[in-house]
């Protein structure tokens, strides 16, 4: 699912091995997706999710494009999980692109 919006939070990062034994990174992203009520008043929805780093520097042209509130488009996806009895939705960011606005 694509969705428009603007990253309110750049969380921790978290180290992680991956099944061929790589060493990866992530980081906790809480993405702010604004809406328009019936009425006419603005909301936002929020998402938290996480998203998978490629190097450090993605890092920080993520937080710089936090603190700067640029608008972005994000891929996101969306899964369901169960822990003891109960069900977690999961959300992954595959990707995201800054607009040109």
């Amino acid at each position: 699912m694509i969705v428009k919006g603007f990253i309110s939070n750049v969380g921790q990062t978290r180290d992680w091995t991956n099944k061929d034994g790589e060493q990866r990174q992530s980081v906790k992203l809480t993405v702010a997706i604004p809406f328009m009520s019936k009425d006419g008043q603005e909301h936002k929805d929020e998402l938290m999710g996480e998203m998978n780093l490629p190097n450090q520097e993605f890092l920080e042209s993520l937080r710089k494009t936090s603190a700067a509130n640029e608008k972005c488009e994000f891929n996101v996806g969306f899964s369901l999980s169960e822990w003891n009895g109960k069900k977690i939705q999961n959300v992954r960011i595959y990707s995201v692109t800054k607009l040109m606005m």
